[in-house]
């Protein structure tokens, strides 16, 4: 049975034009794992996924990360504010492992440092450091690099014309070894998929344990429909991800490659 539940924006802000940041008091409290994903229900327009970003279980409010990308994204820039109520399911599928007493690093592109505020906040009540490599195009796409500071050991921005921080794309900043995985224990990945099939593949040749979040287009969000399926195991992202280890995600022939459309077709990446 699907539960829905209820809450009220209580802060919302743009720290860049195209990305929307909303803190949600809920009505029920939730037990969310890293890497997991909520249904947000918009009326009119229908559900979509957005990762859990960070939770709060003291005040019983959730943060999400809505970058404008779309019909619906755009509708919810436009629209929702302070004192917008929202109603939700979930949390679903499976999140990221959560290691003790390990040296962590995170890399992500982009928005896709989503989901990964909570996952820092888990490792560390379990011993473990966490350094962040996050890449953006250029210096006025960088945000939520305070909050990420105040939570890692270490936070190194990366900018793709060298506006800010290290210059280069983030497979740029892995190849010239300026920050080597071999150094820590565990990475994990969010962000353009063209970009974690690097970080994947690279972890490996380096024999370095990796974990990505995938980004498909979700109609159920528990698994029935089909429509997030990978070739050539079937795999659902909603159901048995978003979050996979590189082990599957090497056998994958989608990964890096294909997604499917709103009607199931396979298409290029985009």
């Amino acid at each position: 049975m699907t539960y829905y539940n209820r809450g009220i924006i209580v802060h919302c802000e743009k720290p860049i034009e195209r990305i929307l940041w909303c803190s949600i008091k809920l009505e029920r409290p939730i037990k969310p794992q890293p890497g997991q994903f909520i249904m947000l229900w918009v009326p009119d327009y229908g559900e979509i996924p957005l990762s859990i970003s960070d939770y709060n279980e003291d005040r019983n409010i959730l943060e999400l990360i809505i970058a404008r990308v779309g019909k619906v994204t755009s509708y919810i820039h436009e629209t929702y504010t302070m004192g917008t109520y929202v109603t939700l399911r979930g949390p679903y599928g499976k999140g990221f492992s959560i290691v003790k007493n390990s040296k962590c690093l995170i890399i992500a592109g982009g928005s896709g440092l989503a989901p990964f505020p909570l996952l820092i906040r888990r490792l560390l009540q379990e011993g473990s450091s966490v350094d962040v490599l996050v890449g953006f195009r250029t210096l006025s796409e960088i945000f939520h690099i305070d909050k990420l500071r105040k939570l890692a050991e270490n936070v190194y921005v990366a900018t793709d014309d060298g506006s800010y921080g290290l210059k280069g794309t983030i497979p740029e900043v892995l190849t010239s070894n300026i920050i080597t995985v071999e150094d820590y224990d565990i990475v994990y990945t969010c962000g353009k998929e063209i970009m974690m099939s690097y970080v994947v593949r690279h972890c490996y040749a380096k024999r370095v344990r990796c974990e990505a979040s995938l980004e498909r287009y979700m109609k159920c969000g528990i698994g029935l429909c089909g429509a997030c399926v990978l070739d050539p195991l079937g795999l659902r992202v909603c159901k048995d991800g978003p979050v996979f280890p590189d082990k599957i995600l090497l056998k994958l022939e989608d990964f890096g490659n294909y997604w499917r459309d709103f009607c199931g077709r396979k298409v290029k990446l985009p």
